[in-house]
């Protein structure tokens, strides 16, 4: 080639060059007409709209659409982009076909319609993958700085934002494969997705990762028809109750509930998922078994068996906002709040701890249905006795309508008091039982109605903080040297007896009495259970009846005030004693 030959093709290439940079207006032009339609028919997009179309063909040839509105074939995913940028396949435009690599927008916004009240993933995505699903094809699909607003009849359920996802090419038969970020209720969440587009057993897999959340299946979904998932799920959560309501759910049992992790292998089906050889860890604490969600008529519920070494049962009451029983509160009870979702799950641990208290060999259940709420412990062991416990709360034309059950035998006192500083005097082995009934708007109307029974008994022990017997040893020798420092010492007792009836919100003694070896103790009088105020009185008498100490009991609960009465027959002759007072 001559040196006027290479200098004129020089020039050559850098006309074409300066042209192929340069970007042509063809807003109505053939190009612009075909690559609108191989948009649409690679990405189920139906352009509706747009301002202006820009191509180019160096470095690499693209078109560029300004201001587009676009839509998909059966309007259930419709918005606008800033630009859609499309890269065309080279070899394909030598041959004046159109097609293109990818398909980039930028700062859409998406509007996607789903059914009316949903307020779940499951629905929101369906009906976008059922377009996908119907593409035979589809390009590289990249969004950047998107915006997508789910609506119901016009009404925002939710909103995503800052959306940057990239959707994979694929061809016939190729699963769906997407990856990104997005902000979806203030929380910046990294997904991906791989989902079958054909019938068949295909490979499936989701991760998602949030400060709220780690997520990751893999397994497989089989169809036609209707599709089942199977695979391995693993989640984990710092707390619960916060990713509930991010996800739009608000649990006042969840509240009981803070980190949790869950892998299990998982069976999902129309309204259905099953966890089998499920691994719960609560707090820490590993429970091993199988569960179950479903929705029917509407309601979702929550089922499973599950066994572990430990629980702190405690812990998770301490968690629940529980209402303080006041019957100065005169805002209506709320059972609906606690029965929202049906439950029914049954846990079993070798031991446990409530406020305190360490228990073996345990069986707790929650048996939760539309206003109904049951819970209890079927089973425990407990410092060498057993502890049984039902609550049971039932909506009722007059309120709600609750029974209580508790009961404890043969429990050695003594070891209880090195868990509860509450029975830190008292030794011996003991036993409780407790019935309530009651129905009420309120709480005041409630404990107004509550009837029952409490009856109590011990054996073989002591009380610490009172010195009964030197009480009346010091009262036949002197009078006046009866009360001097009978508040320190021990009191040993063969039995202790105590019954209780309950009507119109008050205890009333039946029987209480406590024996010695040289003295009987009885006690009668009443306790309202609206103000908590004991009305009692007591009488200390020497195994003979011959001495005798009149006492009064008085006072709210958790201070009464325990005073010898003034005027105290200490022998048939009589003499007085000055009154005396302490706190408990």
């Amino acid at each position: 080639m001559t040196r006027r030959a290479a200098i004129l093709a020089f020039g050559f290439v850098v006309a074409i060059g300066l042209l192929g940079l340069q970007s042509w207006d063809v807003a109505l032009g053939r190009v612009q007409r075909a690559a609108v339609r191989a948009i649409e028919e690679r990405t189920g997009f139906v352009v509706k709209t747009l301002d202006r179309a820009e191509i180019a063909f160096l470095p690499l040839p693209r078109i560029s659409l300004s201001q587009v509105v676009f839509a998909q074939r059966d309007s259930a995913l419709a918005g606008e982009a800033v630009r859609v940028k499309a890269q065309l396949r080279l070899l394909p435009l030598l041959g004046g076909r159109i097609s293109f690599d990818r398909v980039d927008l930028i700062a859409p916004r998406i509007d996607v319609a789903v059914p009316a009240g949903s307020d779940g993933l499951t629905d929101w995505l369906a009906t976008p993958l059922a377009e996908f699903e119907r593409l035979q094809s589809q390009s590289k699909v990249v969004i950047r700085a998107g915006s997508v607003f789910l609506r119901a009849n016009g009404a925002i359920q939710s909103v995503v934002r800052d959306l940057d996802l990239v959707v994979d090419e694929r061809e016939r038969n190729d699963p769906l494969a997407l990856s990104g970020s997005l902000n979806w209720r203030g929380t910046p969440t990294e997904i991906s997705l791989l989902w079958p587009m054909v019938g068949g057993s295909a490979k499936a897999a989701l991760s998602a990762t949030s400060s709220l959340l780690k997520l990751r299946f893999e397994g497989t979904r089989s169809g036609p028809g209707d599709p089942v998932i199977s695979g391995l799920l693993a989640l984990s959560t710092p707390a619960l109750p916060q990713l509930l309501g991010w996800f739009g759910e608000e649990s006042r049992l969840a509240s009981a509930l803070g980190a949790v992790a869950i892998s299990a292998d998982i069976q999902v089906k129309p309204r259905e998922v099953s966890f089998n050889n499920a691994v719960v860890n609560l707090d820490g604490e590993r429970l091993d078994g199988v569960m179950k969600l479903a929705e029917a008529g509407g309601r979702f519920a929550l089922s499973g068996t599950l066994a572990g070494a430990t629980l702190d049962l405690g812990r998770l009451v301490d968690r629940l906002p529980i209402p303080t029983v006041d019957a100065a509160d005169a805002t209506p009870l709320d059972l609906d709040a606690w029965t929202a979702r049906d439950i029914d799950l049954r846990i079993s641990v070798d031991a446990a701890r409530l406020k305190g208290a360490r228990l073996a060999d345990v069986a707790t259940y929650l048996l939760v249905k539309k206003g109904r709420f049951e819970t209890g412990l079927l089973r425990a062991s407990a410092y060498g006795g057993n502890v049984k416990s039902r609550f049971l709360a039932v909506a009722a034309p007059a309120g709600v309508d609750v029974k209580v059950q508790a009961g404890l035998d043969k429990v050695n006192i003594g070891q209880a008091a090195s868990d509860l500083p509450q029975l830190a005097r008292l030794s011996g082995t003991g036993a409780a039982q407790l019935t309530l009934d009651g129905v009420g708007r309120t709480f005041d109307e409630l404990i107004g109605s509550l009837t029952g029974r409490v009856n109590l008994a011990a054996r073989q022990g002591e009380i610490d903080g009172m010195a009964f017997s030197e009480m009346l040893r010091r009262a036949e020798r002197s009078p006046a040297l009866a009360l001097r420092d009978w508040r320190q010492g021990k009191t040993p007792f063969e039995t202790i007896t105590a019954n209780a009836g309950i009507a119109g919100g008050l205890l009333a003694l039946t029987e209480a009495q406590m024996n010695g070896s040289n003295y009987r103790f009885n006690l009668a009088g009443s306790a309202s259970l609206r103000t908590r105020i004991l009305d009692m009185t007591a009488l200390l008498a020497s195994a003979n009846g011959a001495l005798k100490l009149p006492f009064v009991l008085k006072g709210p609960v958790d201070a009464p005030a325990f005073d010898i009465e003034p005027e105290t027959l200490l022998s048939p002759a009589g003499a007085s004693l000055v009154p005396t007072q302490f706190t408990r």
